[in-house]
């Protein structure tokens, strides 16, 4: 360890590990767990780890500090200088495949490009960015995915809104959109990831059966390159045998079939729950042209909904790094093999350093500084950053904006008071949401 950087007490980090660490772990690291996750609530246990790591943050408030954690001493980064030093640093010297993110990705996605290294991660990062179009302000078949996007939106409003039936709708966009039509039916596709992912939480160390099946039907879909899906870009991308576009394509699935669903689930909670922002969306889509996919992707207020609601409820609670060498940090030097951890919960809901900390302020995507602020990373930053990111926005708020340009949402059970602190957790398998269509005049 190094000298200049701190040490917590062994009672924080055995707090650190029961509040923060484990709690992560048992309610599911790929994949939540409805019932552990329904029990965690009742207990308001993330409010809990927030306001025990804001105490531990005012204590080491300078910098970078060590705690054991389990049975390891790790480094905490909190300050957005040092979380920017460690995701510029990625994936070398701070590498995103700690021992147990990468045992479990690899039950599921050996290949993946978020827990690969050196020239193997640069050369699966190209056929990332050239098939996801990262960074353009939008996709290139941005048009054909709208389409899908409203499509889903339109069957999902026939009836009330709960968790399974806006996974399922998200499962068909992302079938659709990576794999094409000819997919769209494919519920076994989704079901098998489903599954693997289920395995991978408790990171077992034999390959599944279902592994074999699933792979061969990515494989299938990949190999037969339908005309407007992505998989009809893999071909003109750059790979080569280290790439396996296979293997990429699967983080794709899980972030659109899983990770979007509940961050627009969120999304539309809120604007449910408060007058004011469904009146502001409301009058944003008035002044847009919903069939053309340029102004969709300019839905800023309605954009700035879905990221806040992000910000409020990470789907990633806790980013874990290690270094592949020693390596200096803070002006010191930490040791190769030590894991470094950015508790992104604790950061985007920290109190003294975020004024609207436990409000809903979409503004802040808007007109303040947010998007800039390294304490904020459900995309993460720096070369690792989500290249998906784009799309994933874009597939969104054409959900949301479909669901909503003619209904009004409605909070079946208690609303949101969004006059008050937001709680810290907003459990998806709870909630339940209908939709009204708005009388014209």
């Amino acid at each position: 360890m190094g000298k200049s950087i701190p040490s917590a007490s062994t009672i924080d980090g055995v707090r650190f590990t029961a509040q923060v660490a484990v709690p992560n772990v048992v309610q599911g690291l790929f994949r939540r767990r409805k019932t552990v996750t329904g029990v965690a609530t009742k207990v308001d246990a993330d409010k809990l780890a927030v306001r025990f790591y804001e105490g531990l943050v005012r204590k080491f408030d300078k910098g970078p500090f060590y705690i054991r954690v389990g049975k390891d001493m790790s480094v905490i980064v909190h300050r957005p200088s040092d979380i920017k030093a460690v995701l510029d640093g990625s994936p070398h010297p701070f590498a995103a495949d700690p021992e147990t993110k990468r045992k479990g990705m690899s039950h599921f996605q050996p290949d993946a490009l978020t827990i690969s290294r050196g020239s193997v991660w640069e050369n699966r990062r190209r056929f990332a960015e050239a098939i996801l179009d990262t960074g353009k302000p939008l996709h290139r078949l941005a048009h054909t995915f709208l389409g899908v996007a409203y499509d889903e939106a339109d069957r999902l409003a026939t009836e009330e809104l709960n968790w399974d039936r806006v996974n399922d709708a998200f499962r068909r966009i992302t079938r659709r959109v990576i794999f094409g039509d000819p997919a769209a039916d494919d519920e076994e596709l989704s079901d098998l990831l489903g599954t693997l992912m289920d395995e991978a939480n408790n990171t077992p160390s034999e390959e599944s059966e279902h592994f074999g099946p699933f792979m061969e039907k990515v494989t299938r879909y990949i190999d037969q390159a339908t005309p407007g899906s992505l998989a009809a870009l893999v071909a003109e991308a750059p790979h080569d045998e280290l790439t396996s576009p296979a293997g990429q394509v699967i983080h794709w699935m899980f972030a659109m079939g899983d990770t979007l669903p509940a961050n627009v689930f969120r999304a539309l909670a809120v604007t449910a729950s408060d007058g004011n922002v469904a009146s502001k969306v409301r009058e944003e889509l008035s002044t847009l042209d919903l069939d053309e996919a340029s102004s969709v992707a300019g839905a800023t207020y309605l954009a700035a909904c879905l990221q806040e609601a992000m910000r409020l409820w990470p789907t990633t609670p806790l980013y874990g790094r290690v270094t592949t060498m020693e390596t200096a940090l803070a002006g010191d030097s930490v040791p190769e093999g030590t894991q470094v951890f950015i508790f992104n919960l604790g950061n985007h809901r920290n109190r003294d350093r975020i004024p609207y900390a436990d409000r809903f302020a979409p503004e802040e995507w808007i007109s303040g500084s947010a998007a800039q602020d390294w304490s904020f990373n459900f995309f993460s930053h720096g070369a690792q950053d989500c290249p998906g990111s784009g799309l994933s926005i874009f597939l969104g708020i054409a959900v949301l904006a479909r669901l909503l340009v003619n209904n009004d949402a409605q909070i079946i059970g208690k609303a949101l008071d969004t006059t008050k602190a937001l709680p810290h957790t907003l459990d998806i398998f709870d909630l339940r949401i209908r939709l009204e269509q708005r009388s014209v005049g």
